[in-house]
């Protein structure tokens, strides 16, 4: 089985962040008298996101941090925004992971799902949108553009709206897969000199194509359509909604939005894509349509993609990328939901299904 990107966060944070460990050099002057006979004033305050974040008692986030040594590259310029889990929710996550203290955590492990807190860029709460947007957190190590892990963000809450998980390795030589819940932000906008900080109620995990779907309502259709579809007599995948979330493989989805259903789709011609739509046509019927959509065993990015291209989706049919109508097969690509990162591949909005 193919296996996905594999990540390696400390290499990519000592390159993204390099120009800003300058800013650590803070000059000390020695205790004692100054050549007026007086003091030495005491330090500044530390206005970091670390400084603030400690000195508002989010101290076990920090001490996360420091943990997978992460403390130079968020003491940087930025700015950068840093969704902050409450300690609570953070001792939860450590005790998920079966320590008692984060540096019982293996660093790559922590600093994975820490650099997925953190965004590029200054992001205050009125500027939050639905949709998804760009963690820190590379896919893989070729540090390939976009290539990044996109977090869904819903404004009518939970904010940080998918569910994700944490793959570990077991006694037994397999794995144990460790679930975690959406977060909600409880405190915005609390400033700092090199970005911003949201306080959320859950450590933010991220997830697999399946759960990045999941998370979407404009995405509900293709849900609701997969699981119909994982019924058919002709799948061998299982349950696909599942199947597409699987952390050992990895995926190229081409996925129709909740208007390519109803325009594709809407067999009763009510205004939108239900069960009795689904029912009319199927279940195989509707696997064979969906088979048409995804890549197994492949990321593949929309800047990879080449002019007259054929894609060889699961149901063994090429599909051509046709770059100047900006189509595969035959479907528009919504230019505005290209290349979603889940951690195990990407998402390609679609505005029409492939076939109709």
């Amino acid at each position: 089985m193919f296996n996905p990107h594999k990540i390696k966060h400390m290499k990519y944070l000592s390159t993204l962040f390099f120009g800003g460990f300058a800013v650590m050099a803070i000059s000390l002057t020695s205790c004692g008298e100054d050549d007026g006979g007086g003091t030495t004033p005491p330090p500044a305050a530390d206005n970091s996101i670390l400084g603030v974040a400690a000195d508002q008692g989010y101290t076990d986030f920090v001490a996360a941090i420091d943990a997978c040594g992460l403390t130079p590259a968020l003491s940087g310029d930025g700015p950068f925004t840093v969704f902050v889990p409450a300690n609570a929710a953070v001792s939860a996550a450590i005790g998920l992971f079966g320590a008692t203290d984060p540096t019982e955590v293996g660093a790559d492990t922590l600093s994975s799902v820490l650099l997925t807190h953190v965004l590029i860029g200054e992001v205050y709460a009125a500027d939050l949108a639905t949709g998804y947007v760009k963690s820190n957190r590379p896919v893989s190590t070729d540090w390939t553009p976009n290539e990044h892990v996109d977090l869904f963000i819903n404004t009518a809450g939970p904010t940080v709206a998918q569910a994700g998980e944490v793959i570990l390795p077991d006694a037994a030589g397999g794995v144990s897969r460790i679930p975690f819940a959406a977060a909600n932000i409880v405190v915005t906008d609390i400033q700092c000199d090199n970005g911003v900080i949201h306080i959320v109620d859950n450590v933010v995990v991220p997830g697999g194509l399946g759960q990045m779907l999941t998370a979407n309502p404009d995405f509900s259709t293709l849900v609701a359509a997969l699981e119909f579809g994982s019924e058919s007599s002709l799948n061998t995948y299982g349950d696909l909604v599942a199947v597409l979330s699987n952390p050992d493989m990895a995926f190229t989805l081409f996925a129709p939005n909740n208007a390519a259903f109803e325009a594709s789709l809407d067999q009763d011609q009510d205004g939108d894509v239900d069960g009795d739509d689904l029912n009319a046509l199927g279940a195989d019927a509707v696997f064979g349509v969906l088979a048409d959509h995804f890549v197994i065993g492949q990321m593949v990015l929309s800047s990879e993609l080449t002019d007259g291209q054929s894609v060889t989706t699961a149901s063994q049919n090429g599909q051509l990328f046709d770059a100047t109508a900006m189509t595969i097969g035959g479907a528009p690509l919504n230019t505005g939901g290209l290349d979603i990162c889940g951690t195990n591949g990407a998402i390609h909005t679609i505005d029409r299904v492939i076939g109709f």
